[in-house]
Protein backbone atom coordinates (compact mmCIF):
# COMPACT_ATOMS: atom_id res chain seq x y z
CA UNK A 1 0.00 0.00 0.00
CA UNK A 2 1.32 3.45 -0.86
CA UNK A 3 -0.03 6.85 0.08
CA UNK A 4 2.23 9.59 -1.20
CA UNK A 5 5.63 8.89 0.31
CA UNK A 6 4.23 6.58 3.00
CA UNK A 7 4.56 2.93 2.09
CA UNK A 8 3.34 -0.11 4.01
CA UNK A 9 3.16 -3.84 3.46
CA UNK A 10 0.88 -6.17 5.40
CA UNK A 11 2.78 -9.45 5.47
CA UNK A 12 0.36 -11.73 7.28
CA UNK A 13 2.10 -14.99 8.22
CA UNK A 14 4.97 -14.61 5.74
CA UNK A 15 7.31 -11.99 7.20
CA UNK A 16 7.50 -11.13 10.90
CA UNK A 17 9.80 -8.61 12.54
CA UNK A 18 13.04 -10.57 12.79
CA UNK A 19 11.50 -13.81 11.50
CA UNK A 20 9.20 -15.57 9.08
CA UNK A 21 6.28 -17.97 9.09
CA UNK A 22 6.46 -21.74 9.21
CA UNK A 23 6.42 -23.75 6.00
CA UNK A 24 3.03 -25.40 6.50
CA UNK A 25 1.97 -25.67 2.87
CA UNK A 26 5.06 -24.26 1.18
CA UNK A 27 8.75 -24.96 1.33
CA UNK A 28 12.07 -23.17 1.80
CA UNK A 29 12.39 -22.30 -1.88
CA UNK A 30 8.98 -20.60 -1.91
CA UNK A 31 9.68 -18.72 1.34
CA UNK A 32 13.05 -17.60 -0.01
CA UNK A 33 11.32 -16.22 -3.10
CA UNK A 34 8.60 -14.49 -1.05
CA UNK A 35 11.07 -12.87 1.35
CA UNK A 36 14.20 -12.29 -0.67
CA UNK A 37 12.82 -11.63 -4.13
CA UNK A 38 9.28 -10.27 -3.74
CA UNK A 39 9.32 -8.41 -0.39
CA UNK A 40 13.01 -7.45 -0.61
CA UNK A 41 12.25 -5.70 -3.92
CA UNK A 42 9.96 -3.20 -2.16
CA UNK A 43 11.44 0.22 -1.35
CA UNK A 44 13.57 0.03 1.80
CA UNK A 45 11.39 2.62 3.57
CA UNK A 46 8.26 0.42 3.32
CA UNK A 47 6.89 -0.13 6.84
CA UNK A 48 6.23 -3.76 7.76
CA UNK A 49 2.97 -4.82 9.45
CA UNK A 50 3.04 -8.57 10.19
CA UNK A 51 -0.01 -10.60 11.13
CA UNK A 52 1.37 -11.40 14.60
CA UNK A 53 3.69 -9.93 17.22
CA UNK A 54 6.46 -12.53 17.53
CA UNK A 55 9.41 -10.14 17.73
CA UNK A 56 10.69 -11.18 21.15
CA UNK A 57 10.78 -14.89 20.26
CA UNK A 58 12.29 -14.09 16.86
CA UNK A 59 15.04 -12.05 18.53
CA UNK A 60 15.70 -14.86 21.00
CA UNK A 61 16.36 -17.12 18.00
CA UNK A 62 18.10 -14.50 15.86
CA UNK A 63 20.83 -13.77 18.39
CA UNK A 64 21.80 -17.45 18.34
CA UNK A 65 22.60 -17.02 14.64
CA UNK A 66 23.95 -13.47 14.40
CA UNK A 67 25.25 -11.00 16.93
CA UNK A 68 25.94 -8.12 14.55
CA UNK A 69 24.98 -4.50 15.26
CA UNK A 70 21.63 -4.73 13.44
CA UNK A 71 20.59 -7.76 15.50
CA UNK A 72 21.73 -6.09 18.72
CA UNK A 73 19.68 -2.98 17.84
CA UNK A 74 16.60 -5.13 17.25
CA UNK A 75 17.20 -6.98 20.50
CA UNK A 76 17.47 -3.71 22.44
CA UNK A 77 14.29 -2.36 20.83
CA UNK A 78 12.34 -5.57 21.48
CA UNK A 79 13.44 -5.64 25.11
CA UNK A 80 12.35 -2.02 25.60
CA UNK A 81 9.01 -2.09 23.75
CA UNK A 82 5.92 -4.26 23.97
CA UNK A 83 4.92 -3.85 20.32
CA UNK A 84 6.95 -3.46 17.16
CA UNK A 85 4.20 -3.21 14.53
CA UNK A 86 4.97 -0.42 12.06
CA UNK A 87 8.29 0.43 13.73
CA UNK A 88 10.50 -1.39 11.22
CA UNK A 89 10.88 -1.28 7.47
CA UNK A 90 11.82 -3.67 4.69
CA UNK A 91 15.28 -2.09 4.80
CA UNK A 92 15.54 -2.90 8.51
CA UNK A 93 14.43 -6.49 7.92
CA UNK A 94 17.07 -6.96 5.23
CA UNK A 95 19.67 -5.97 7.84
CA UNK A 96 18.53 -7.86 10.95
CA UNK A 97 16.22 -10.68 9.86
CA UNK A 98 18.30 -13.83 9.44
CA UNK A 99 15.67 -15.29 7.08
CA UNK A 100 16.28 -12.34 4.75
CA UNK A 101 20.05 -12.83 5.04
CA UNK A 102 20.25 -16.41 3.76
CA UNK A 103 22.80 -15.40 1.08
CA UNK A 104 25.06 -13.89 3.77
CA UNK A 105 28.24 -15.96 4.30
CA UNK A 106 28.07 -15.36 8.09
CA UNK A 107 24.58 -16.87 8.30
CA UNK A 108 25.41 -19.76 5.95
CA UNK A 109 28.53 -20.63 7.95
CA UNK A 110 26.64 -20.52 11.25
CA UNK A 111 24.11 -23.12 10.02
CA UNK A 112 26.59 -25.19 7.98
CA UNK A 113 25.07 -24.50 4.56
CA UNK A 114 26.45 -22.96 1.38
CA UNK A 115 23.36 -21.86 -0.53
CA UNK A 116 20.32 -19.69 0.28
CA UNK A 117 17.69 -22.46 0.03
CA UNK A 118 19.65 -24.84 2.25
CA UNK A 119 20.24 -22.00 4.69
CA UNK A 120 16.51 -21.14 4.74
CA UNK A 121 15.67 -24.79 5.39
CA UNK A 122 18.17 -25.10 8.23
CA UNK A 123 17.14 -21.79 9.84
CA UNK A 124 13.49 -22.86 9.87
CA UNK A 125 14.38 -26.26 11.34
CA UNK A 126 16.42 -24.60 14.08
CA UNK A 127 13.68 -22.05 14.85
CA UNK A 128 11.04 -24.80 14.94
CA UNK A 129 13.07 -26.72 17.53
CA UNK A 130 13.33 -23.76 19.95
Amino acid sequence: MEDGNNRAVFTGDTLFIGGCGRFFEGNAKEMHKALNEVLAALPDDTKVYPGHEYTKSNVKFGVTISQDAAMKNLENFANSNKETQGKFTIGDEKKHNVFMRVADAEIQKKVGETDPIGTMTKLRELKNSM
